[in-house]
């Protein structure tokens, strides 16, 4: 167990591999995807399933200017020798990622973009000065790599590229290209969107589709398939993969098998059954179980040598800025369906597996099928029989993401509240005063949102969002005393442990207020406030909700 190293967020294979730490063997791949069955290959994942990691391997493995047969030494490739004799370090290979390209206009994402292709060509830098390579095309890699190049060059920047390596080498190049959709993606926010289109319609075509001679085949990696724009127009030669699709279903993600022996590795096997109830779920292809590795892998390094509460990983690890704007602005439209899945429910829906990136707002089926494609939701199994004839039956995959929906719904529902109602609320919460803080919470319910039947869980949300607008220290399900609290908040000297429940009915709200009391007392929710000697006054809080009217109940716990 002393041996056994895991390393965050590196995405480098032959770093991992030299270094000895963990690596999920996923080079089974090359076993099934050789010989090729198409020029081009496109894999849509959600962010954080490894893709990037998994290109490094491929660079590593196929790379003419490597030597990494040591790498791949006990791993599942090496034990096919042929198929090993003619693929490894046989091709020269280009490999970038455009995860990083953003700006706030098209000419600050062409400043990125030309940034990207400079370290790429600084990384082959012996083309520049190969006489087999056409002297035009070694000054315009020079332009690029000086940052000099104009829009057409660096449009044609991969197929001048592919040429000079074949001119080299005198072979055809593999071209690796990782996050190929996130300058789209980053250009529908900001408003450059057919601007960068055109780009990378000119960008990806002359290198992919009139490029015969020069191109052995490419594997691209990203988010979501934009064919709905043409980015790929006239391409005959691409074949793409998603997460409904079969082939390659176990390649990115971790499987049961695959984390049950990482946990067992890690001394962590008596935690299986908390790993999968918060990072399992999603169901690629027909019904391969797949975890997200991000998550496994930070829960796994927390864990070995303390015992944390789980807790949602992927919340912040990458930008899922579309996402969290749809949802916002599509509030009316979606928040009965987004109650049903927050409470274990699913949704029948039509999968659009090419959503495209422009007027994804435009149908609700729409945005239910980009927060499947990005891993918020995933398909039921097939044997549960939901789903009826032309539709999908979509779920939330664990307790993770059930999380990241609510924690949306808290950072929306903050943003709402105007400056006056924050303050008031403020006021009547600590000063403290139960119905003028009820009364108007209930008016902000009645006009800013539509509610119907929500649950316990959303008006929790809403309750951590107001107390995190206000700039108090907010936390909200920590375990203390004898259980888990909703809500702890503190400023200053003061303190205040908040209980939400939920009615059926209008009539059941005082029931429920006097239950939160006693159950804030009984548990003894307030242990953590109670032995900081800093705080001298402590509040319990009891709030009940039933569609959109509040009753609230306060008592004095502590005055020191």
């Amino acid at each position: 167990m002393s041996e056994f190293r895991v390393m965050i967020g590196e995405e480098s294979f032959a770093y991992l591999r030299k270094n000895n730490y963990y690596y999920v063997d996923k080079t089974g791949f090359l076993n099934d995807f050789l010989p090729l069955s198409a020029r081009v290959s496109l894999i849509t994942r959600p962010r954080r399933f490894g893709k990037t990691l998994f290109m490094s391997m491929l660079t590593e493995f196929f790379d003419i200017d490597r030597k990494s047969r040591d790498l791949f030494a006990g791993l599942k490739v090496s034990a096919n020798k042929e198929l090993c004799a003619q693929w490894m370090n046989q091709y020269p290979v280009v490999f970038f990622s455009l995860k990083d390209v953003d700006g706030d206009s098209f000419s600050d994402a062409l400043n990125e973009l030309q940034r990207v292709f400079s370290s790429v060509v600084m990384e082959h830098d012996s083309l520049l000065t190969s006489n087999a390579v056409d002297t035009a095309d070694r000054e315009v890699l020079t332009r690029i790599k000086h940052n000099r190049a104009t829009v057409s060059e660096l449009r044609s920047f991969l197929m001048i590229l592919t040429r000079a390596m074949r001119y080299q080498h005198c072979k055809p190049a593999i071209v690796l290209l990782d996050e190929y959709d996130v300058p789209v993606a980053k250009a529908e926010a900001n408003g450059y969107y057919d601007e960068m289109i055109d780009f990378m319609r000119g960008f990806l075509s002359s290198a992919l589709k009139t490029n015969s001679s020069n191109l052995l085949f490419a594997v691209l990696t990203g988010c979501l398939r934009i064919t709905r724009e043409s980015i790929f127009s006239g391409l005959n030669n691409l074949k793409c993969y998603d997460i409904s699709d079969c082939d390659y279903a176990d390649t990115f993600g971790f499987t049961q098998e695959e984390v049950d022996r990482l946990l067992a590795e890690a001394g962590l096997s008596s935690k299986r059954e908390e790993v999968r109830e918060w990072y399992d779920g999603y169901r690629f292809g027909d019904n391969q179980e797949i975890y997200c590795p991000w998550s496994i892998m930070n829960y796994v390094a927390d864990h070995r040598t303390a015992q944390p509460a789980p807790k949602a990983y992927w919340l912040h690890s990458s930008d899922n800025a579309l996402v969290r704007r749809l949802v916002a602005n599509s509030t009316t439209d979606l928040t009965p369906s987004i109650d049903i899945l927050l409470e274990g429910g699913t949704l029948l829906t039509k999968i659009n597996h090419t959503p495209g990136y422009k007027n994804l707002a435009s149908t609700p089926a729409n945005i239910w099928s980009l927060l499947y494609l990005t891993g918020y939701l995933t398909k039921v199994p097939q044997d549960a029989n939901y789903a009826l004839p032309g539709t999908d039956a979509l779920t939330i995959p664990n307790k993770e993401i059930r999380e990241i929906f609510c924690e949306d719904l808290r950072e929306w529902f903050s943003h709402r509240l105007q400056s006056p109602q924050r303050s008031e609320l403020h006021e009547a919460f600590w000063k403290p005063d139960a119905d003028r803080f009820a009364k108007l919470l209930s008016d902000i319910l009645l006009v800013s949102i539509s509610v119907f039947d929500y649950r316990e869980h959303f008006y929790h949300g809403v309750l951590t969002g107001i107390f995190l607008s206000t700039n108090t220290y907010t936390i909200s399900n920590l375990e203390t005393g004898e259980g888990r609290s909703d809500i702890l908040v503190w400023e200053g000297d003061k303190a205040a442990v908040i209980e939400v429940k939920r009615a059926r009915n209008e009539e059941e709200l005082p029931a429920l207020l006097d239950m939160g009391i006693r159950q804030i007392a009984d548990n003894h929710y307030d242990a953590r406030f109670r032995a900081n000697p800093a705080i001298h006054t402590i509040f319990h809080w009891s709030m009940a909700f039933c569609r959109k009217s509040v009753l609230a109940r306060v008592v004095l716990a502590v005055q020191r």
